[in-house]
């Protein structure tokens, strides 16, 4: 990670009050630090409030923790008292930014990958498992002699916690089978995406910031592939049955979303017009609960 690209030492204490308490969104005042604020609350890690007056909120601390850690940000806490030293050591590096050759550390090489099927891929012509146990991640970084199956249909999944616990929505994805992947804060995964020939399935929320996100941030990058975005049978039901209103009223001002025109894109088209016909959405960890 560049010096341009760290997440700055005034954005990570408003990370650690939100541990513990909203703040007003006024307290983002520099250009910087409001940058990451979008991405955070793109990511769904930080929310924002309704009202005259605009709140910054944190709805999962442990969600945040995990996403931190895509930063090589491993505790909050340690990584605060290592960007206000002036001088550290390689070994404080390695500590607190996983990092051994820069001061302020960098980011990783690599992405997350997981499967609850028995599936094995093979790197530098050696053979390895993708089925790690229950809650635990396997991390690639040598991706670019990774090789797997043609068979296996890639899953990538916006939300950290749904990756950690991906088994307990495999009732979903019985007719394929699938390796996940998680996006991490760097372009290797599409850089091995684009190099396979196995198709793509987005899982992600279902409101028009994931529809936009899996757009740009993934169909628009792949040429000659198969890639499509997860929509259960009963979306209309869920949609229409949904209470929330208030993301999609938010996300009508998501600059991602006004680029896209989605009925270029048939695949999801549909789905579009549902979430703006009742103005709801509906989050993916609501298939988890009622086991569609």
């Amino acid at each position: 990670m560049t010096e341009a690209n760290k997440i700055t030492l005034s954005f990570c204490k408003l990370l650690k009050k939100l541990e513990k308490e909203k703040i007003p969104k006024r307290n983002f005042l520099s250009a910087v630090n409001k940058r990451w604020l979008t991405l955070f609350v793109e990511e769904k890690y930080l929310r924002e409030t309704t009202g005259r007056t605009k709140y910054i909120y944190c709805p999962n601390n442990e969600n945040l923790k995990t996403y931190l850690k895509t930063f090589g940000i491993s505790d909050l806490d340690s990584y605060i008292n290592f960007l206000e030293k002036k001088e550290t050591t390689r070994a404080e590096a390695v500590k607190v930014a996983s990092n051994s050759k820069q001061r302020k550390g960098r980011i990783f090489n690599g992405f997350f990958l997981k499967s609850y099927l028995p599936i094995f891929a093979e790197i530098k012509n050696q053979k390895i498992s993708l089925q790690p146990q229950k809650g635990t991640w396997i991390y690639i970084e040598n991706y670019k002699t990774l090789k797997i199956e043609k068979d296996i249909t890639i899953v990538g999944v916006e939300n950290s916690e749904t990756f950690t616990f991906i088994e307990d929505y495999k009732h979903l994805f019985e007719n394929i089978k699938p390796l996940f992947l998680l996006r991490y804060n760097n372009n290797s995964y599409i850089e091995w995406l684009q190099k396979i020939p196995n198709d793509y399935l987005h899982f992600g929320d279902f409101d028009l910031s994931a529809i936009a996100i899996y757009i740009t941030g993934f169909k628009n990058k792949f040429k000659n592939k198969k890639c499509t975005f997860y929509i259960p049978q009963n979306i209309d039901y869920l949609i229409k049955n949904s209470k929330n209103s208030e993301d999609y009223l938010k996300q009508l001002n998501d600059n991602i979303v006004k680029s896209v025109n989605f009925e270029n894109h048939q695949e999801i088209s549909k789905l579009a017009r549902l979430i703006k016909r009742y103005k709801r959405t509906v989050e993916q960890e609501y298939l988890m609960i009622i086991k569609t």
